[in-house]
């Protein structure tokens, strides 16, 4: 009902502007129904989720002439990159992940900053690896937060929840996949034991896990609505809301001919289902990781959880998101650092253009120009208060 979400929104808000943010009620409110409601909310919360400061985004500064140059020197740089030629086709190729109502126009505007979140990721990060797929979610964040927020936000998804997708074989990657028959194991052993007689496997799960579903679902919303869910969470819950999704149409499969090839194709169309009963897929998922964490799946997943990247980090990034100061404090602290720069700036004006002091005056102001930019650049990361 609309008292209901407002009385929602009033509780996120609450969250965000909690000093140190609730980051732990605001993953709460990401997860049960409805999820973070609409994508205002979502560019306020997904940072959060995620140790992203939204006043500390790095831009490009100076007039436009500036900015174009650096935008070349930037894309130099994309075009020397490995994977330049095929971020370009795979985004070029999802249109349909786009709303169909867009201008031809805005939708290449939007695709040319999909690919300008990726490459900077990947130039930045050499370690990681693109996959097909990785554009999936890369749209969605653009579509939610816009080209600048997307791209911090991308950066710390593929340093966490993603790194496994990202090594330079699909070995965790497999592993990882292989949970969801250890899941529904403990959860369901007669449809267990039904797929292991079909000898499925687990490949038809693939695109689900490592686009977080976004390549399969054709809802915008949806998509969204499963982005808060696994923000909000652990790392390993794409896995269990596949697992619940499998689950959730047990009698169809086990009605099925008991043959891969059959098996397969039903399994693969299940993601169509999903916008029609989404909110009970996501508790049903949520309840199977209380009931059946991680730590005590069958022995098989011990390996995994051993070598993951992702589930070895979580308990120490969580830790990190309680330290988060609210926006209100994030931009006076980016306001008071622009003031002093330009006080700086009119103070070192020379009186005149010409003669040895001038010169003088501007080495004095390129130096305290470093030094406030590195100013600001620690207040703008710095979660912990000083004020």
């Amino acid at each position: 009902s609309e008292s209901r979400l407002r009385g929602k929104i009033r509780r996120i808000e609450n969250a965000l502007e909690a000093d140190p943010v609730d980051v732990d009620a605001l993953g709460y409110l990401a997860i049960i129904g409805d999820g973070l409601i609409n994508n205002d909310i979502r560019s306020k919360v997904w940072p959060k989720l995620l140790l992203v400061n939204v006043y500390g985004l790095l831009k490009p500064s100076g007039g436009p002439k500036k900015r174009k140059r650096h935008s070349l020197e930037e894309e130099k740089m994309f075009r020397k990159n490995k994977y330049w030629n095929q971020v370009n086709l795979d985004v070029k190729r999802s249109q349909r992940r786009f709303p169909p109502n867009l201008r031809v126009s805005r939708r290449t505007a939007l695709q040319h900053q999909v690919i300008n979140v990726i490459m900077r990721v990947l130039c930045r990060n050499p370690e990681l690896h693109y996959y097909q797929g990785y554009h999936d979610v890369a749209v969605t964040l653009v579509l939610v937060t816009g080209e600048d927020l997307a791209t911090a936000l991308l950066e710390q998804i593929s340093l966490h929840q993603l790194r496994d997708f990202m090594d330079h074989n699909m070995e965790r990657t497999s592993q990882m996949l292989a949970l969801i028959h250890a899941i529904i194991e403990v959860a369901d052993p007669e449809l267990e034991r039904f797929l292991r007689r079909s000898d499925v496997g687990h490949m038809f799960a693939l695109s689900w896990l490592i686009t977080w579903f976004a390549h399969v679902v054709n809802d915008p919303d949806s998509i969204f609505r499963i982005f808060d869910f696994f923000l909000g969470t652990h790392p390993l819950m794409p896995i269990y809301l596949g697992a619940a999704l499998v689950i959730s149409h047990r009698n169809e499969l086990l009605s099925c001919e008991c043959e891969m090839s059959a098996v397969h194709h039903f399994l693969c169309s299940l993601p169509q289902h999903i916008p029609q009963s989404l909110e009970q897929l996501i508790e049903e998922a949520h309840d199977l990781f209380k009931k059946y964490p991680p730590q005590k799946l069958e022995s098989a997943s011990k390996r995994y959880l051993k070598e993951s990247s992702a589930v070895r980090i979580h308990d120490t990034f969580v830790k990190e998101l309680s330290n988060q100061r609210p926006d209100v404090i994030l931009r006076q602290r980016s306001r008071s650092v622009l003031i002093a720069a330009n006080h700086t700036t009119e103070r070192l004006q020379p009186e005149s253009n010409s003669g040895s002091s001038g010169i003088f005056v501007k080495l004095a102001f390129w130096a305290l120009s470093a030094s406030v930019g590195t100013m600001a650049f620690f207040v703008a990361t710095t979660a912990k208060k000083w004020m």
